[in-house]
């Protein structure tokens, strides 16, 4: 991605170099015109995304247009039908071009208005740093979500007119818990003019497909709709909430929606930028950092539990081993892996992954035949092993206890209820046992082949960013990871090359409605999100 120009750069540095300041007009107000045309430029300092844009507007016509990316994709907003018109590039698979298609879909009857929302800002002076202008200053600050700020700031100038014209727009969002700044993003207007055609606003409707009424299919409606506009963030939110069934108290649903938004802006900024895998909006997307907290919940051992065995090959062995291997590997294609699971509220994704692994192994010398294992037992039973069942555990305490006191089936135990319970494991007449378990060699992607390949599937502690909470499709490499710690525990289940890149095919326990049907493919590039530190495996 292309720096910023540093002309841009010192146009918005001075931004923020005081000018004089006026004294407030309590009884100053900003009105907008209602006719206008505006190039604006959207500038992303975290993501270095520049977004151009390009807006039209008519209250007399009642209609409204917008462009991104010169023109790459339009909307045509008509207010006197409530009828919302998309132009976007599709890939004709016969010749692999390009040609733009226009959707129609129906949407709330009201205008669609493009500059910012100023209900929330108050008249704080004047200053002349902005283009030798006497510009206005509008400032608010709003709680974002649970110890976030956004704090914006409007730059506006009175014309002879009476209305206002906005020349900058800045945002910036802080984590007032960390005093850090999470976010900034600062839109510039300017080519003002106050009269627009009724050809500028008008689209070639016989060449529109229908698409029906906004609101009926949530990812069909993601994809017509874009997060800068405001409007178009209430129907988007509107539709999340009906397709995930959730209800929320009116007082959080402002917050719930601002989380959204801000997950939504990250999701179709990162798609944007082509890097080799892709985001989506899913059931996360409105939680809190602290409620995401249960979906990590493992603790890498300070040094390995007394009984952990060492990986049976040297290095010299595994690489004569590793030459013999095929060039992919998948163990769900073996009959050695069960079906997806879903912790839910409870931070026990070491113990899925535990049962994942001994699921498989057993398997394997069980003629493939699978054993749906109970993850509540170790979530009741495994607290002396460096567990403490919903609020986190050890991937290879989790292995020494399934040793030491064996393992029932779901069946037998009961239900996996989300909730820690009282353990029930010297009630159970049948257990499934291990022989031991045993610690791959750390940070050896041949080692790690191996112990797939010739023992099952392998127990790994990673990073869940806010990045793979959302992952979608695609070889998972997030290099934020490098800053971070091991949270999450996971299952490799098998190997693969994509294009000539390795990765590793990793079974996660938060559904199959999230990532590829459950499953996310990780980019083997140094030691992506730490996949190659504290992987176990049992020994059956």
């Amino acid at each position: 991605m292309a720096a910023f120009p540093a002309s841009l750069l010192l146009l918005l540095s001075a931004t923020f170099i005081s000018g004089y300041v006026l004294v407030g007009d309590d009884d100053n107000e900003i009105v907008w015109p209602t006719e206008y045309h505006f190039d604006a430029e959207k500038l992303n300092f975290e993501t270095t995304l520049k977004t151009p844009i390009e807006m039209w507007y008519s209250a007399e016509l009642n209609r409204s247009r917008v462009d991104f990316y010169g023109g790459t994709n339009k909307k045509y907003f008509y207010g006197d039908e409530g009828t919302m018109y998309t132009l976007f590039p599709v890939v004709m698979s016969s010749n692999m071009t390009s040609e733009q298609v226009c959707m129609s879909m129906s949407f709330q009857d009201e205008q669609v208005d493009f500059l910012p929302d100023v209900s929330d800002l108050t008249f704080t002076g004047q200053t002349m740093t902005l283009f030798d202008k006497i510009v206005d200053i509008w400032t608010g600050q709003e709680e974002y979500e649970e110890n976030m700020i956004r704090e914006k700031t409007l730059y506006v100038y009175k014309t002879d007119h009476g209305y206002d014209i906005p020349i900058q727009q800045t945002m910036k969002t802080f984590n007032m818990e960390l005093g850090d700044l999470t976010g900034h993003v600062v839109v510039n207007y300017y080519n003002f003019r106050d009269a627009v055609t009724e050809e500028e606003l008008t689209v070639d409707e016989d060449t529109c497909f229908d698409e029906g009424r906004l609101g009926e299919n949530f990812k069909k409606d993601l994809a017509m709709l874009h997060p800068d506009i405001p409007q178009e963030v209430d129907i988007a939110f509107e539709s999340f909430l009906n397709h995930h069934d959730k209800v929320y108290r009116e007082k959080e649903i402002k917050m719930r929606k601002n989380i959204f938004e801000k997950n939504w802006r990250m999701v179709h900024e990162h798609n944007r930028q082509n890097l080799g895998y892709r985001l989506e909006i899913n059931g996360f997307s409105d939680k809190t950092a602290e409620e995401l907290k249960v979906l990590a919940g493992t603790i890498v051992s300070k040094q390995p539990v007394a009984g952990v065995q060492p990986f049976p090959h040297t290095v010299s062995e595994i690489e004569d081993i590793v030459a013999e291997l095929p060039e992919s590997f998948d163990l769900r294609l073996e009959g050695a892996v069960t079906p997806i699971k879903n912790q839910g509220g409870c931070g026990s994704c070491w113990a899925f992954c535990t049962t994942a692994a001994v699921e498989g192994a057993v398997a394997r010398v069980n003629g493939d035949r699978l054993l749906d294992l109970s993850e509540q037992s170790l979530v009741d039973c495994a607290w002396d092993y460096g567990s403490m069942g919903c609020h986190g555990g050890t991937l290879d305490g989790a292995l020494k206890y399934v040793y030491e006191h064996g393992i029932p089936t779901e069946r037998d135990y009961g239900i996996y209820t989300e909730h820690d319970g009282f353990c029930e494991i010297n009630n159970m007449t049948s257990k499934y046992d291990i022989k031991g378990f045993a610690q791959v060699t750390p940070r050896n992607p041949n080692a790690l082949k191996v112990a797939l390949y010739k023992y099952g599937p392998v127990t790994i502690a990673i990073h869940a960013s806010d990045q793979m909470v959302h992952y979608s499709s695609g070889l998972f490499y997030d290099f934020s990871c490098d800053s971070t710690y091991p949270n999450h525990g996971v299952t490799v289940v098998g190997y693969g090359v994509r294009d000539g890149e390795d990765y590793w095919i990793v079974k996660n326990s938060w559904g199959e409605a999230w990532g590829e049907d459950g499953y996310i493919l990780m980019s083997s590039r140094n030691n992506n999100c730490y996949v190659l530190d504290s992987p176990y495996y049992p020994i059956v």
